[in-house]
Protein backbone atom coordinates (compact mmCIF):
# COMPACT_ATOMS: atom_id res chain seq x y z
CA UNK A 1 0.00 0.00 0.00
CA UNK A 2 1.98 3.74 -0.91
CA UNK A 3 1.86 6.39 1.86
CA UNK A 4 0.40 9.20 1.80
CA UNK A 5 0.47 12.08 4.03
CA UNK A 6 -1.29 15.48 3.64
CA UNK A 7 -0.37 18.24 5.40
CA UNK A 8 -3.24 20.76 6.75
CA UNK A 9 -0.61 23.68 7.44
CA UNK A 10 2.93 23.20 5.09
CA UNK A 11 1.67 25.11 1.93
CA UNK A 12 3.81 27.12 -0.93
CA UNK A 13 3.00 30.40 -2.21
CA UNK A 14 4.07 31.23 -5.43
CA UNK A 15 4.16 35.34 -6.12
CA UNK A 16 5.22 38.14 -8.73
CA UNK A 17 6.06 41.61 -8.48
CA UNK A 18 3.14 43.75 -10.03
CA UNK A 19 6.05 45.00 -12.10
CA UNK A 20 6.47 41.80 -13.55
CA UNK A 21 10.62 41.31 -13.47
CA UNK A 22 10.72 39.19 -10.28
CA UNK A 23 9.38 36.10 -9.45
CA UNK A 24 9.43 34.97 -5.44
CA UNK A 25 8.48 31.90 -3.55
CA UNK A 26 8.20 30.59 0.09
CA UNK A 27 7.79 27.38 1.49
CA UNK A 28 6.44 26.06 5.10
CA UNK A 29 7.20 22.19 5.67
CA UNK A 30 7.76 21.76 9.03
CA UNK A 31 5.13 18.80 9.41
CA UNK A 32 5.59 16.75 5.82
CA UNK A 33 9.53 16.48 7.18
CA UNK A 34 8.59 15.41 10.24
CA UNK A 35 7.10 12.72 9.12
CA UNK A 36 9.11 11.79 6.47
CA UNK A 37 12.37 12.07 8.73
CA UNK A 38 10.47 10.02 11.13
CA UNK A 39 9.30 7.30 8.62
CA UNK A 40 13.05 7.03 7.85
CA UNK A 41 13.99 7.02 11.20
CA UNK A 42 17.15 9.44 10.52
CA UNK A 43 19.62 10.45 13.01
CA UNK A 44 20.43 14.54 13.78
CA UNK A 45 22.51 15.03 10.77
CA UNK A 46 20.05 12.96 8.64
CA UNK A 47 17.44 14.69 9.97
CA UNK A 48 18.82 18.12 9.24
CA UNK A 49 20.19 17.23 5.60
CA UNK A 50 16.45 15.39 4.47
CA UNK A 51 14.44 18.51 5.77
CA UNK A 52 17.20 21.00 4.15
CA UNK A 53 17.09 19.09 0.49
CA UNK A 54 12.90 18.49 0.79
CA UNK A 55 12.63 22.30 0.78
CA UNK A 56 15.25 22.11 -2.35
CA UNK A 57 13.07 20.01 -4.00
CA UNK A 58 9.77 21.51 -4.18
CA UNK A 59 11.67 24.86 -4.82
CA UNK A 60 12.33 23.64 -7.51
CA UNK A 61 9.18 21.82 -7.98
CA UNK A 62 7.42 25.39 -8.54
CA UNK A 63 8.65 25.74 -11.76
CA UNK A 64 6.90 22.41 -13.12
CA UNK A 65 3.97 22.67 -15.02
CA UNK A 66 1.25 19.68 -14.76
CA UNK A 67 2.33 16.42 -14.96
CA UNK A 68 5.97 17.59 -14.66
CA UNK A 69 8.21 16.36 -12.13
CA UNK A 70 11.67 16.94 -10.59
CA UNK A 71 14.64 14.62 -9.06
CA UNK A 72 17.28 16.18 -7.01
CA UNK A 73 20.29 14.01 -6.54
CA UNK A 74 22.87 15.07 -3.88
CA UNK A 75 26.63 13.19 -3.40
CA UNK A 76 28.06 14.78 -1.05
CA UNK A 77 31.27 13.68 1.47
CA UNK A 78 29.57 15.36 4.83
CA UNK A 79 25.82 14.38 6.15
CA UNK A 80 25.20 11.88 4.15
CA UNK A 81 26.77 9.68 1.01
CA UNK A 82 23.91 10.09 -1.03
CA UNK A 83 20.51 11.91 -1.14
CA UNK A 84 17.26 11.74 -3.63
CA UNK A 85 14.56 14.06 -3.83
CA UNK A 86 11.32 13.55 -6.01
CA UNK A 87 9.02 16.77 -6.51
CA UNK A 88 6.54 17.63 -8.99
CA UNK A 89 3.77 20.36 -9.72
CA UNK A 90 0.86 19.09 -7.35
CA UNK A 91 3.48 19.86 -4.33
CA UNK A 92 4.22 15.98 -3.89
CA UNK A 93 7.27 14.89 -2.03
CA UNK A 94 9.32 11.76 -1.27
CA UNK A 95 12.76 11.33 -0.04
CA UNK A 96 15.74 9.01 0.34
CA UNK A 97 19.10 9.21 2.22
CA UNK A 98 22.01 7.05 2.53
CA UNK A 99 23.35 8.72 5.77
CA UNK A 100 27.03 8.47 6.89
CA UNK A 101 28.03 7.85 10.36
CA UNK A 102 29.35 11.08 12.25
CA UNK A 103 32.60 10.33 12.63
CA UNK A 104 33.05 9.71 9.13
CA UNK A 105 32.37 12.69 8.06
CA UNK A 106 35.29 14.87 7.24
CA UNK A 107 34.83 18.22 5.63
CA UNK A 108 37.72 20.77 4.13
CA UNK A 109 38.13 23.91 5.79
CA UNK A 110 35.42 26.82 4.95
CA UNK A 111 33.67 24.04 3.75
CA UNK A 112 29.68 23.86 4.60
CA UNK A 113 27.89 20.39 6.59
CA UNK A 114 27.07 18.74 3.17
CA UNK A 115 30.29 18.80 1.89
CA UNK A 116 32.19 18.30 -1.49
CA UNK A 117 30.74 16.20 -4.04
CA UNK A 118 27.80 16.76 -6.91
CA UNK A 119 24.32 18.29 -7.22
CA UNK A 120 22.27 17.47 -10.14
CA UNK A 121 18.63 17.87 -10.80
CA UNK A 122 16.26 15.80 -13.60
CA UNK A 123 13.41 17.44 -15.20
CA UNK A 124 10.98 15.24 -16.58
CA UNK A 125 7.80 16.94 -18.69
CA UNK A 126 4.87 14.79 -19.76
CA UNK A 127 5.32 16.50 -23.66
CA UNK A 128 9.07 15.83 -23.73
CA UNK A 129 10.70 12.05 -24.44
CA UNK A 130 14.21 12.59 -22.98
CA UNK A 131 14.12 14.79 -19.64
CA UNK A 132 17.03 17.56 -18.75
CA UNK A 133 19.67 17.57 -16.43
CA UNK A 134 21.77 19.88 -14.93
CA UNK A 135 25.10 18.94 -12.88
CA UNK A 136 26.82 21.19 -10.56
CA UNK A 137 29.51 20.81 -7.92
CA UNK A 138 29.26 21.45 -4.17
CA UNK A 139 30.79 24.86 -3.96
CA UNK A 140 29.78 25.81 -0.12
CA UNK A 141 28.53 22.94 1.17
CA UNK A 142 25.30 24.73 2.02
CA UNK A 143 22.54 23.43 0.30
CA UNK A 144 20.69 26.81 -0.24
CA UNK A 145 23.69 28.80 -1.81
CA UNK A 146 24.91 25.43 -3.77
CA UNK A 147 21.13 25.87 -5.59
CA UNK A 148 21.97 29.44 -6.19
CA UNK A 149 24.70 28.37 -7.89
CA UNK A 150 22.73 25.81 -9.87
CA UNK A 151 20.56 27.95 -11.13
CA UNK A 152 23.02 30.63 -11.99
CA UNK A 153 24.89 28.06 -14.05
CA UNK A 154 22.77 25.44 -15.34
CA UNK A 155 19.49 27.53 -15.77
CA UNK A 156 21.22 31.01 -16.47
CA UNK A 157 18.84 32.58 -13.96
CA UNK A 158 19.81 35.13 -11.24
CA UNK A 159 18.65 33.80 -7.92
CA UNK A 160 18.30 34.02 -4.21
CA UNK A 161 17.81 31.03 -2.11
CA UNK A 162 16.91 30.59 1.49
CA UNK A 163 16.30 27.43 3.67
CA UNK A 164 16.14 27.26 7.37
CA UNK A 165 15.62 23.91 8.87
CA UNK A 166 15.13 23.98 13.48
CA UNK A 167 15.82 20.60 15.16
CA UNK A 168 14.50 19.82 19.06
CA UNK A 169 18.37 18.17 19.10
CA UNK A 170 16.83 16.06 22.56
CA UNK A 171 13.74 14.87 20.61
CA UNK A 172 15.56 14.94 17.19
CA UNK A 173 12.57 16.48 14.98
CA UNK A 174 12.09 19.43 13.28
CA UNK A 175 10.63 22.04 14.91
CA UNK A 176 10.60 24.40 11.94
CA UNK A 177 11.40 24.18 8.42
CA UNK A 178 11.14 27.07 5.99
CA UNK A 179 12.71 28.19 2.43
CA UNK A 180 11.78 30.70 -0.31
CA UNK A 181 13.37 31.54 -3.60
CA UNK A 182 13.62 34.93 -4.97
CA UNK A 183 14.29 35.14 -9.26
CA UNK A 184 14.67 37.50 -12.13
CA UNK A 185 12.95 37.58 -14.80
CA UNK A 186 12.89 38.49 -18.21
CA UNK A 187 13.10 41.94 -18.74
CA UNK A 188 14.67 42.68 -15.31
CA UNK A 189 16.25 45.95 -14.79
CA UNK A 190 19.69 46.79 -12.96
CA UNK A 191 18.03 47.98 -9.93
CA UNK A 192 16.05 44.27 -10.17
CA UNK A 193 19.11 42.42 -10.43
CA UNK A 194 20.83 44.48 -7.59
CA UNK A 195 17.76 43.90 -5.50
CA UNK A 196 18.37 40.17 -5.72
CA UNK A 197 22.29 40.28 -5.53
CA UNK A 198 21.75 42.36 -1.95
CA UNK A 199 19.75 39.56 -0.79
CA UNK A 200 21.78 36.73 -1.33
CA UNK A 201 23.98 38.57 0.55
CA UNK A 202 21.62 38.51 3.75
CA UNK A 203 21.21 34.49 3.07
CA UNK A 204 21.12 34.10 6.48
CA UNK A 205 18.44 36.72 7.74
CA UNK A 206 16.42 34.21 8.85
CA UNK A 207 16.13 34.47 12.87
CA UNK A 208 14.59 31.97 14.74
CA UNK A 209 12.36 33.80 16.98
CA UNK A 210 10.97 36.12 14.25
CA UNK A 211 10.98 33.49 11.07
CA UNK A 212 8.57 31.14 13.30
CA UNK A 213 5.80 33.72 13.49
CA UNK A 214 5.67 34.15 9.55
CA UNK A 215 3.12 32.49 6.82
CA UNK A 216 4.56 32.20 3.39
CA UNK A 217 3.00 35.07 2.72
CA UNK A 218 4.35 37.09 5.41
CA UNK A 219 7.97 35.71 3.95
CA UNK A 220 7.13 37.08 0.87
CA UNK A 221 6.25 40.30 2.48
CA UNK A 222 9.49 40.78 4.47
CA UNK A 223 11.94 39.27 1.41
CA UNK A 224 10.20 41.42 -1.67
CA UNK A 225 10.28 44.42 0.87
CA UNK A 226 8.75 47.67 -0.72
CA UNK A 227 8.17 45.79 -4.12
CA UNK A 228 4.37 45.20 -4.67
CA UNK A 229 3.19 41.79 -5.69
CA UNK A 230 0.42 39.59 -6.85
CA UNK A 231 0.25 35.93 -5.19
CA UNK A 232 -0.11 33.43 -7.84
CA UNK A 233 -0.73 30.30 -5.80
CA UNK A 234 -0.91 28.27 -3.00
CA UNK A 235 -0.93 25.12 -2.81
CA UNK A 236 -0.95 22.62 0.43
CA UNK A 237 2.36 20.25 0.22
CA UNK A 238 1.61 16.53 0.57
CA UNK A 239 4.13 13.22 0.60
CA UNK A 240 2.99 10.76 -1.69
CA UNK A 241 5.43 7.65 -2.94
CA UNK A 242 4.99 5.68 -6.03
CA UNK A 243 5.40 2.12 -4.48
CA UNK A 244 2.70 -0.61 -4.20
CA UNK A 245 2.10 -4.31 -3.61
CA UNK A 246 2.66 -5.15 -7.64
CA UNK A 247 5.38 -3.10 -8.37
CA UNK A 248 6.80 -4.60 -5.83
CA UNK A 249 6.23 -8.03 -7.22
CA UNK A 250 7.41 -7.13 -10.42
CA UNK A 251 10.86 -6.05 -8.85
CA UNK A 252 11.41 -9.11 -7.00
CA UNK A 253 10.45 -11.02 -10.49
CA UNK A 254 13.27 -9.34 -11.98
CA UNK A 255 15.66 -10.78 -9.68
CA UNK A 256 15.44 -14.34 -11.38
CA UNK A 257 13.84 -17.44 -10.85
CA UNK A 258 16.91 -18.83 -9.25
CA UNK A 259 17.18 -16.30 -6.45
CA UNK A 260 13.49 -16.56 -5.67
CA UNK A 261 13.68 -20.14 -5.09
CA UNK A 262 16.46 -19.92 -2.96
CA UNK A 263 14.41 -17.47 -1.24
CA UNK A 264 11.65 -20.06 -0.73
CA UNK A 265 14.04 -22.33 0.18
CA UNK A 266 14.56 -20.73 3.18
CA UNK A 267 11.11 -21.30 4.58
CA UNK A 268 10.60 -17.94 6.08
CA UNK A 269 9.15 -14.39 5.35
CA UNK A 270 10.91 -12.40 3.17
CA UNK A 271 10.33 -8.42 3.71
CA UNK A 272 11.08 -5.65 1.31
CA UNK A 273 11.41 -2.35 2.28
CA UNK A 274 10.62 0.72 0.30
CA UNK A 275 13.87 3.41 0.15
CA UNK A 276 11.61 6.53 -0.21
CA UNK A 277 8.84 5.87 2.72
CA UNK A 278 10.10 2.93 4.89
CA UNK A 279 7.40 0.78 3.78
CA UNK A 280 7.42 -2.95 4.44
CA UNK A 281 6.36 -5.38 2.33
CA UNK A 282 6.14 -8.89 3.47
CA UNK A 283 6.27 -11.98 1.04
CA UNK A 284 5.68 -15.30 2.31
CA UNK A 285 6.82 -18.51 0.59
CA UNK A 286 3.23 -19.18 -0.68
CA UNK A 287 3.16 -15.92 -2.28
CA UNK A 288 6.84 -16.15 -3.81
CA UNK A 289 5.60 -19.67 -5.37
CA UNK A 290 3.10 -17.87 -6.89
CA UNK A 291 5.18 -14.73 -8.66
CA UNK A 292 7.59 -17.72 -10.06
CA UNK A 293 4.01 -19.76 -11.56
CA UNK A 294 2.74 -15.57 -12.85
CA UNK A 295 6.19 -15.46 -14.67
CA UNK A 296 5.81 -19.24 -16.04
Amino acid sequence: MSIEFQSQHDKWVKCITNSGTIRAVAINATEITNFLTQRHQTQLAGTKSLSEGILASLLLATYCKDEEKVNLNIQASGWCHQAIFDANADAEVRAYIIERPYDDIELPKDVGPWGVGLLSVLRTKHDESKPYIGTVPLVTGHLAKDLTFYWLQSEQVQSAVGIEVQLDFEKNIVTFAQGFLIQALPGASDDDLAFIEEHIRKLNFLEPESSQKRSPTHLLSFLLENQPFSVIEEKHLSVKCKCNLDRVKRSISLIGRSEIESMISEGKNTEVNCDFCSEKYVFTPEMLEELIQDGE
